[in-house]
Parts: C-alpha cells; structure tokens; sequence
C-alpha cells in the first residue's frame, strides 16, 4: 500500500470515530415488552423487583403479626353445687366437716333408710335441710332439699319461681313436670306446678348423688 492509501485509509477511520462520538453509544433496537435501564442513571433510581403477577399477592413480610384465629365460644357447664352460711355443700362430701360450718341445726330426725344401710339422718337449717348416711364406713350428704322462698340457689332460684325463669337460667326439658340436671356426681332435680294462677311455678329442689339417680 502507497503512501497516500494509507493517508486516506487513516482519514476515514478518523472520520467514522467521529461521527460515533457525536451520536453517543449506539443502543440495540428496543423488543416489545422488555424494560431497559439507563446505564448512566443512579442504582437507588433503577428498581430490579418485578411487579407480583395479576391476581396473586405479595409475601409477607417478616415480623408481620397475623390476627388471630375466629375462637368459637362454648357453653360453660353447670356447676351444681348449694351454698349456706359461705358454706359449699355438694352430694357425697364428708358430712361432720359441714355439720360442724353450719352450726347447730334447727332439729334433725332419724329413719330406717330404703337407700342406704343404716338409717337416714335429717338435719334441718332455715330454708333446707340436709341427708346423711354411712357410705363406706363415712358419713357423707347424700342430698340437699330446699323447703321455702328464703333461700336462693347459686344458680339463683328459688321455691315459686315461674318455669319460665328456671328456663332462662339453666334450660332444659321436663319430665312428668320434673327438670333434671347433671354435673359430676350431682343431680339437681325441680319439680314444676301449676299454682293457682295457672303459672308453673317451682314446688320443690332437690341435690342428689347420681347414683342415686
């Protein structure tokens, strides 16, 4: 190659450098649904995340508290139990511990009984009286009467309640016009009455161990 060819060789090269610099980088051409970052833009301005598909959502995130699971509420269950003086007394205690809490009753009576061996002992206090006999070599109650209005249950009833609010307050169904209730080794038993207002009315509550049932 002459001299000259090669001057105008170096000429045109120059010439194309040129004209590149002035253009800028060329850039390749754009595809349809593909992103292209600025290579000269700051990194906090280019995001690299991609968006979560339509329809589905997004993680989340650690340390994020979740509500807690729908608790669905239970009925409790009865406690049966009758309560004098701040006394609890339940069908099969030990009877001399009661006896002793209640202070001297208002009378007793003894009869053979047809339950139990032995006799059955009546002890009575305002408003109840209470059953005893030997069980196992142990004298135990083995049921709890309510006589009259003075005295309200722990289940908040009384003798001449209406049926309805015996209703309200423990529910139940009747049988023979006797509601019957248990709990653990306990009976609670109401007998229901038409009194002279045609109202259903409690006429009598009873304690009683289950197995006596």
């Amino acid at each position: 190659m002459n001299t000259r060819t090669r001057i105008g060789a170096a000429l045109l090269a120059a010439l194309l450098l040129a004209l590149m610099g002035c253009g800028g980088t060329a850039q390749p051409a754009e595809k349809p649904g593909v992103v292209y970052l600025d290579p000269n833009a700051p990194a906090a301005a280019q995001s690299t995340a991609a968006p979560a598909p339509q329809g589905e959502s997004a993680p989340v995130a650690q340390g994020t508290e979740l509500p807690p699971p729908e608790q669905t509420e239970t009925e409790p269950a009865l406690d049966l139990y009758f309560e004098s003086r701040g006394v609890r007394i339940e069908p099969m205690m030990a009877a001399d511990p009661v006896l002793s809490a209640l202070g001297e009753p208002i009378g007793t009576f003894e009869a053979d009984s047809c339950a139990y061996i032995g006799k059955d002992i009546f002890y009575y206090y305002p408003g109840f009286e209470l059953t005893v006999n030997e069980v196992e070599g142990t004298n135990r109650i083995t049921a709890v009467a309510v006589v009259d209005d003075t005295v309200i249950t722990p289940q908040g009833l009384r003798i001449y309640d209406e049926e309805e609010k015996l209703l309200s307050l423990l529910g139940g169904t009747e049988e023979n016009g006797v509601y019957t209730y248990h709990s653990g080794q306990t009976l609670l038993l109401i007998q229901v009455k038409a009194a002279g207002d045609d109202v259903r009315r409690i006429a009598t509550m009873e304690y009683r161990a289950a197995e006596d049932r």
